[in-house]
């Protein structure tokens, strides 16, 4: 908890210097977060994920796991369980590490919070984020978000990534907010479900999702992405629209 206070306080400064330590060699280390290792190799055990899903109502018991890349137990629970590892996809490798509790700067209240590092394709890209899971239960969302080219926000939590019971084509959306400085402002994220379980470049069990941000007014879409998921590997694809 002293660590992530400790580099909100330091906030942009810290992220450029940070980042740039990061792009080089992919690490921290200098600028006071350790190197986070591999993601620990362990022969994933395929028994719960596969009874995750149930086939004829194409409904799905999605766990953190899947987000985290953790091996899982198979047991309908949200946990937010110990990690310290570094994926990839694409050519962009990333960073997960956590939980930790990390107290809100706007409303108060204290998270239960995984920290997440991604140094992009360029300098300007590179983002630092702190996820936990939503007040409904439905999906980790972004607390925290910090990016070079777009400065220092916090949010309340949304609906980023699904978790629990969903089916395939279901869409859910999430209104939650947004604090920029002392100014705050209410936004949607909505995700829909396009294949809750399928195989993709080797990896069994895989979730696809579209995911996109607007406004309360719903009239614009400010971003959306489509993700896969697999187990032990974290995101494998993200395709910006």
């Amino acid at each position: 908890m002293r660590l992530v206070n400790n580099l909100i306080t330091t906030a942009l400064p810290f992220m450029l210097s940070s980042y740039s330590h990061f792009l080089l060699g992919l690490g921290l280390a200098a600028s006071g977060l350790s190197v986070l290792p591999p993601a620990a190799g362990f022969a994933l055990d395929l028994k719960g994920w596969e009874g995750a899903t149930n086939r004829e109502t194409k409904g799905r018991f999605i766990p953190v796991e899947l987000w985290s890349g953790l091996d899982w137990d198979g047991k309908r629970e949200l946990k937010m369980l110990q990690v310290d590892g570094r994926y990839r996809h694409g050519n962009v490798s990333y960073q997960i590490k956590g939980p930790t509790e990390w107290k809100h700067p706007n409303n108060g209240e204290t998270y239960l919070v995984y920290e997440r590092l991604n140094p992009g394709r360029r300098a300007g890209d590179a983002k630092w984020q702190l996820f936990a899971i939503n007040q409904e239960q439905s999906g980790l969302g972004r607390v925290y978000d910090a990016r070079p080219d777009l400065g220092t926000r916090t949010m309340s939590g949304g609906l980023k990534f699904p978790l629990g019971y969903w089916k395939e084509g279901e869409t859910r959306k999430l209104t939650y907010k947004h604090y920029n400085g002392p100014k705050e402002s209410s936004m949607v994220e909505f995700i829909t479900v396009k294949q809750i379980d399928f195989s993709f470049i080797g990896n069994d069990h895989c979730l696809e999702f579209y995911w996109a941000l607007t406004r309360t007014d719903e009239r614009k879409t400010l971003d959306h992405h489509t993700y896969v998921y697999c187990p032990g590997k974290s995101m494998v694809s993200e395709i910006l629209h």
